[in-house]
Protein backbone atom coordinates (compact mmCIF):
# COMPACT_ATOMS: atom_id res chain seq x y z
CA UNK A 1 0.00 0.00 0.00
CA UNK A 2 1.08 3.22 -1.04
CA UNK A 3 0.75 6.15 1.52
CA UNK A 4 0.75 9.82 -0.23
CA UNK A 5 2.68 12.15 1.71
CA UNK A 6 0.45 16.35 1.88
CA UNK A 7 -0.49 17.90 -0.33
CA UNK A 8 2.27 20.74 -1.04
CA UNK A 9 0.86 23.93 -2.75
CA UNK A 10 3.39 25.54 -4.53
CA UNK A 11 4.84 29.22 -3.82
CA UNK A 12 4.37 30.56 -7.33
CA UNK A 13 1.45 30.09 -9.69
CA UNK A 14 1.09 31.70 -12.98
CA UNK A 15 -2.16 33.58 -12.40
CA UNK A 16 -0.89 35.06 -9.29
CA UNK A 17 1.02 37.75 -10.85
CA UNK A 18 -1.69 39.71 -12.07
CA UNK A 19 -2.56 40.52 -8.01
CA UNK A 20 0.51 42.96 -8.03
CA UNK A 21 -0.56 44.40 -10.94
CA UNK A 22 -2.10 48.20 -9.47
CA UNK A 23 -5.73 48.82 -10.21
CA UNK A 24 -6.46 51.81 -12.15
CA UNK A 25 -8.11 54.96 -10.30
CA UNK A 26 -11.28 56.35 -12.51
CA UNK A 27 -10.99 59.88 -12.41
CA UNK A 28 -14.09 61.74 -10.32
CA UNK A 29 -16.72 64.08 -11.08
CA UNK A 30 -15.07 66.82 -10.17
CA UNK A 31 -11.89 66.03 -11.64
CA UNK A 32 -13.59 64.91 -15.03
CA UNK A 33 -15.22 68.14 -14.54
CA UNK A 34 -11.43 69.75 -14.26
CA UNK A 35 -9.88 68.29 -17.62
CA UNK A 36 -13.27 69.23 -19.65
CA UNK A 37 -12.89 72.92 -18.54
CA UNK A 38 -9.05 72.91 -19.13
CA UNK A 39 -9.35 71.17 -22.49
CA UNK A 40 -12.19 73.80 -23.44
CA UNK A 41 -9.93 76.60 -22.64
CA UNK A 42 -6.99 75.26 -24.36
CA UNK A 43 -8.54 74.70 -27.62
CA UNK A 44 -9.02 77.77 -30.33
CA UNK A 45 -12.88 77.19 -31.33
CA UNK A 46 -14.20 76.87 -27.18
CA UNK A 47 -11.65 79.20 -25.77
CA UNK A 48 -13.73 82.24 -26.05
CA UNK A 49 -17.08 80.89 -25.68
CA UNK A 50 -19.21 80.60 -22.10
CA UNK A 51 -19.70 76.84 -21.97
CA UNK A 52 -20.87 75.56 -18.63
CA UNK A 53 -19.92 72.30 -17.82
CA UNK A 54 -21.81 69.97 -15.35
CA UNK A 55 -20.53 65.96 -14.81
CA UNK A 56 -22.87 63.70 -13.08
CA UNK A 57 -22.06 60.29 -12.80
CA UNK A 58 -19.22 60.43 -15.13
CA UNK A 59 -21.60 62.41 -18.06
CA UNK A 60 -20.60 65.46 -19.16
CA UNK A 61 -23.05 67.90 -19.89
CA UNK A 62 -22.35 70.36 -22.05
CA UNK A 63 -24.45 74.03 -21.91
CA UNK A 64 -24.71 77.88 -23.28
CA UNK A 65 -24.12 79.41 -26.40
CA UNK A 66 -21.35 78.93 -28.63
CA UNK A 67 -20.59 81.34 -31.85
CA UNK A 68 -20.76 78.16 -34.66
CA UNK A 69 -21.45 74.48 -35.28
CA UNK A 70 -17.46 73.53 -35.42
CA UNK A 71 -17.19 75.16 -31.76
CA UNK A 72 -20.27 72.99 -30.75
CA UNK A 73 -18.81 70.15 -32.36
CA UNK A 74 -15.23 71.14 -30.98
CA UNK A 75 -16.80 70.96 -27.73
CA UNK A 76 -18.45 67.78 -27.98
CA UNK A 77 -15.55 66.01 -28.71
CA UNK A 78 -13.11 67.22 -25.74
CA UNK A 79 -15.29 66.02 -23.57
CA UNK A 80 -15.68 62.76 -25.37
CA UNK A 81 -11.65 62.84 -25.10
CA UNK A 82 -11.44 63.25 -21.69
CA UNK A 83 -10.18 60.32 -19.71
CA UNK A 84 -13.52 58.90 -17.81
CA UNK A 85 -16.00 60.10 -19.48
CA UNK A 86 -18.81 57.73 -20.44
CA UNK A 87 -21.19 59.90 -22.11
CA UNK A 88 -21.79 63.56 -23.49
CA UNK A 89 -25.12 65.49 -23.71
CA UNK A 90 -23.94 68.42 -25.82
CA UNK A 91 -27.02 70.72 -25.54
CA UNK A 92 -25.13 74.05 -26.85
CA UNK A 93 -27.01 76.58 -28.94
CA UNK A 94 -25.39 78.37 -31.87
CA UNK A 95 -25.87 81.88 -31.73
CA UNK A 96 -27.55 82.95 -34.43
CA UNK A 97 -25.94 86.45 -36.34
CA UNK A 98 -28.21 89.60 -35.48
CA UNK A 99 -28.74 91.51 -39.03
CA UNK A 100 -29.30 94.98 -38.92
CA UNK A 101 -32.62 96.56 -39.33
CA UNK A 102 -33.19 97.98 -42.60
CA UNK A 103 -35.03 101.13 -40.95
Amino acid sequence: MTIFGPWTYPDERYYYSWLDVPVPVEPTDGEIKKAVIERLHRDPHTKDADIKVDVKQKVVILGGEVSSWLAKRAAGDDAWDTRGVVDVSNILTIRQPTTASAY
